[in-house]
């Protein structure tokens, strides 16, 4: 549990991988190379993890609770080589971690946008 008492907060401003983590598995659960894909397409290339990277980030997210590796992953319809895949879902705490951080992050955009001089836009 957070030192604040709240396992859902998150004490500081999310990576933008954490962040969008978070995001590719709000709708649904994933394996990580999907993960991977998703997070790269949603940023539109501006995050583009290595797999180490995002399987360190999915393991704080883990720690922290905001992720879980799924109880029921779905069936392949594939048959495949090699160990099964593992599939991660977003906790509940994890999905409100991405709501504060989405508004944070638009609390963020209006104060620049209403800060900078209207040629500056």
């Amino acid at each position: 549990m957070a030192p604040d008492n709240q396992p859902h907060r998150s004490p500081q401003p999310l990576s933008p991988l954490e962040f969008h983590v978070l995001l590719v598995l709000a709708p649904s659960q994933l394996y990580g190379y999907a993960i991977k894909k998703g997070v790269e397409e949603q940023s539109r290339g501006s995050v583009a993890p290595e797999i180490g990277s995002l399987y360190r980030s999915l393991s704080r997210l883990m720690d922290r609770g905001w992720v879980e590796e799924s109880r029921h992953p779905p069936e392949e319809n594939s048959p495949r080589r090699g160990k099964p895949r593992k599939y991660y879902c977003i906790t509940p705490q994890g999905l409100e971690v991405a709501r504060t951080e989405a508004r944070r992050l638009r609390e963020v955009l209006e104060t620049a946008e209403s800060s900078l001089p209207e040629a500056a836009r």
